[in-house]
């Protein structure tokens, strides 16, 4: 749903081809949040297209280099994106994390690996909190760094307080209850 939708969007604006969605999203300074691979953008291009929601609008041919297909949104695209952006926008569900598998097996770690760990993604996620510091500034749409940053502040929170009380609710490990 998020590369259609972005997707979607940036052909609300004008007529695009791969190479410049990419471009856009990066130079936008998107980038942190979305890392959309070349073929994916081409591989949404060609369904939106297949589905009525796209229409190629010509070709666009820089200097000698080959030519780039544009293409445009039509008037479906303009609801698909409409109602992409209202679900996208009232859903909960939690997103598939490494983190999530790694929590749901924490009791295969010993206290001290666990705590080892925690400390390491709390490094991780403070220095994740300074770059989006520091990109919200130019970020295109300040709602979304301001989210992420929001985020980032929870999770450090958590994290604070799981190394703060670790002996008393960590669970033991099942390695040393094997017989």
């Amino acid at each position: 749903m998020t590369t259609r939708l972005l997707v979607l969007w940036l052909l609300s604006e004008r007529p695009h081809h791969g190479y410049s969605i990419k471009a856009i999203l990066t130079d936008a300074g998107f980038a942190p949040w979305f890392a959309l691979e070349d073929a994916s953008i081409y591989a949404m291009l060609k369904s939106l297209t297949r589905q009525g929601l796209a229409v190629v609008a010509g070709e666009e041919q820089p200097g000698n280099r080959p030519g780039r297909t544009l293409y445009k949104i039509t008037a479906q695209g303009r609801i698909a994106l409409a109602t992409d952006m209202k679900t996208a926008l009232t859903v909960t569900r939690a997103r598939p994390e490494p983190v999530h598998a790694a929590l749901a097996a924490i009791d295969e770690l010993e206290p001290a690996e666990l705590r080892e760990a925690l400390v390491r993604r709390q490094v991780a996620v403070t220095e994740r909190l300074d770059l989006v510091t520091r990109q919200a500034l130019a970020a295109p749409s300040g709602l979304l760094a301001r989210r992420e940053l929001a985020l980032l502040d929870t999770e450090l929170a958590w994290l604070k307080s799981e190394l703060a009380t670790h002996d008393q609710q960590w669970p033991q490990p099942k390695r040393n209850n094997a017989s």
